[in-house]
C-alpha cells in the first residue's frame, strides 16, 4: 500500500479555471466538495477543491477561522499528487507519521493554552457558541470510545480551543535544528475542526507541524483515528524521525 499523501494549494478563481481547463484536456475531474471541507483528504478523492462557501456548510461555527483569515474567499485545491503548474508553488503536503509526543498538557494547563493574547485575538466570534446538535454528536463518539470516562461537553469545547491556541501560540512543541514544530494536544476525541491546522489556516507560521485529525476528519475524511500526520510546506527537510 502506497503512503498517504496529499498536496494541498491555495489559489484565487482565476487560478482555479486555469487549472480545471489543465485536467479537464488531460480527462481528469476537479470535484467540487460544497459543505464538508476536510472530505477532500479522503485517500480515494484523487483531485478536488474546496470553495469558499463551504467553510459556511456542515461546520460552520467550527470553521469560523477560515473567514478571519488571510485564506478567506480563497480556494483550496487538494491533490494526491503535485500539480506540477507555475502557479502552483510550495504546496502544502499532508502525510502519516510516526510522531508521538513525550506528553500532553495536563487539566491545569488546558485553561493556560486559552489566555493566550494571539487566541483570543484571532478567535472568531461564533467559536465559543456551539449548536445543541453539536454536543450529540460529540456524545456519540464519546461514548463509543471513552467508556470509562463521563461526558462533559464543557471540558470537550474547552480542549478544542487550547488545541487551536497551541498552533497559534505554541506551549507544546518540539525543537528541531532550531523550529518550532507544534503539535496537537489530545486524541481525536478532544479536538476540532483540525482542517484548520490541515490546510494552514492555523499555524501557517509553522514550517512544520504535526497535527490529529477530528472527529469529523475521521468521520467524514476517514482518517485514522488519533494518528498523527506532518504537515509541512514543500522544500522544508523532513522531520518525522521522532517515535
Amino acid at each position: 500500500m502506497s503512503q498517504y499523501q496529499k498536496l494541498c494549494y491555495w489559489v484565487d478563481l482565476h487560478i482555479l479555471e486555469t487549472i480545471r481547463r489543465n485536467l479537464e484536456q488531460r480527462e481528469i475531474q476537479l470535484a467540487d466538495e460544497p459543505r464538508i471541507p476536510c472530505r477532500v483528504l479522503r485517500a480515494s478523492t484523487e483531485v478536488a477543491y474546496v470553495a469558499p462557501p463551504a467553510w459556511n456548510g456542515f461546520c460552520k461555527r467550527r470553521t469560523s477561522w477560515y473567514r478571519k483569515s488571510a485564506k478567506a474567499d480563497k480556494f483550496l485545491i487538494v491533490s494526491n499528487h503535485s500539480m506540477d503548474l507555475p502557479a502552483l508553488e510550495n504546496p502544502i503536503i499532508i502525510t502519516e507519521s510516526t510522531f508521538k509526543p513525550d506528553r500532553f498538557p495536563s487539566p491545569k494547563e488546558i485553561p493556560l493554552l486559552i489566555q493566550s493574547e494571539e487566541y483570543q485575538k484571532r478567535k472568531p466570534r461564533e467559536w465559543n457558541k456551539p449548536d445543541p446538535l453539536e454536543k450529540d454528536f460529540y456524545q456519540r463518539w464519546f461514548e463509543r470510545n471513552k467508556i470509562n470516562e463521563p461526558f462533559d461537553f464543557d471540558k470537550i469545547l474547552m480542549s478544542h480551543s487550547a488545541n487551536h491556541a497551541n498552533f497559534l501560540d505554541p506551549r507544546f512543541f518540539i525543537n528541531l535544528n532550531g523550529s518550532v514544530v507544534p503539535y496537537s494536544i489530545s486524541d481525536s476525541i478532544h479536538v476540532c475542526s483540525s482542517c484548520l491546522e490541515f490546510f494552514n489556516i492555523l499555524g501557517e507560521q509553522w514550517p512544520v507541524k504535526y497535527v490529529i485529525p477530528c472527529i469529523g476528519a475521521v468521520q467524514f475524511a476517514h482518517l485514522p483515528m488519533d494518528q498523527y500526520f506532518e504537515v509541512k510546506i514543500r522544500g522544508e527537510n523532513n522531520h518525522d524521525n521522532k517515535d
